[in-house]
């Protein structure tokens, strides 16, 4: 009998941060279980389905470089999925390097505190499997486009959402050239580092929103209802990533009102990738 391959999830999300100048988050930790659940209800369709999820204090730089040892043996024929969820922002140093906010992070001392995007993407670096998917629901995460970007705070306050931004920090490029240019931003070589298909939230200078209505963030969301059938355009039981890439676009900008994009990494979006309907 031929091989299904393994699904392996790998889920890390921080709704309570310890940095009291950060503000927290409702849902982070929800969508990093309710896309676990979606998973793993995917048993029939792969010869096994293997969850780790990460939240809260469990969410910190060590655990996620530990993470590598649960996909390392993978193979092949194997899917993997890597999963973040919660603040994410640049710095202010040269490279405006670009972090995820663990549950320890010091404000003041990001460098050794947050998980910087390369101890992350590590990951999925020098793994068997072709099929690879980065799902980021972090504010800031998509590149930056050919514009110069601004979103003023103000913008958002008819929102009734969250913003996936820490507190006070206002996002404001004024130059997209310069240290984002696209082969400095954070994950424009993602897909010839690591050949994982990425998925970002948002456009470079956006943020990613969460909702009391959704109870997560409206990019998980809509994923997990691309999942459940609404992103499969065929009809054929599968969603491929351009199915999914379409779904979660048009759901994300609907559930924001136009203020958050999806990004999907354009070198890779020929992976031949699909995820069953469950």
């Amino acid at each position: 009998e031929k091989r299904k391959g393994n699904l392996y999830y790998i889920g890390f999300g921080v709704s309570d941060y310890g940095d009291p100048s950060i503000h927290d988050l409702r849902y982070a930790e929800n969508d990093v279980l309710d896309l676990a659940k979606k998973f793993s209800a995917m048993k029939a369709d792969y010869d096994n389905v293997y969850v780790k999820t990460y939240v809260g204090k469990d969410v910190t730089p060590a655990n996620i470089k530990a993470a590598k040892d649960f996909v390392k043996n993978a193979s092949v024929d194997d899917t993997v999925i890597l999963f973040i969820s919660g603040h994410g922002m640049h710095d202010s140093d040269e490279y405006r390097t670009y972090y995820y906010l663990t549950q320890n992070t010091d404000m003041n001392n990001l460098k050794a505190t947050a998980a910087d995007f390369e101890t992350v993407e590590d990951i999925l670096a020098g793994i068997s499997p072709r099929k690879k998917l980065f799902l980021m629901d972090t504010c800031d995460s998509g590149e930056l486009d050919d514009f110069a970007g601004k979103r003023k705070a103000a913008d958002d306050k008819n929102m009734k959402g969250v913003p996936r931004t820490p507190k006070g920090i206002v996002v404001e490029y004024t130059d997209s050239r310069g240290y984002f240019d696209r082969g400095r931003y954070i994950y424009n070589d993602l897909f010839r580092r690591t050949g994982a298909v990425v998925f970002s939230s948002s456009m470079g200078g956006e943020a990613s929103w969460e909702f009391d209505s959704l109870k997560n963030g409206a990019f998980t969301e809509a994923i997990l209802d691309g999942l459940s059938g609404k992103a499969d355009a065929d009809r054929n039981s599968r969603v491929t990533i351009d199915e999914l890439r379409d779904y979660v676009g048009q759901g994300v900008i609907k559930y924001t009102e136009n203020r958050q994009h999806p990004v999907i990494d354009r070198d890779n979006i020929f992976v031949n990738m699909e995820l069953p309907v469950r």
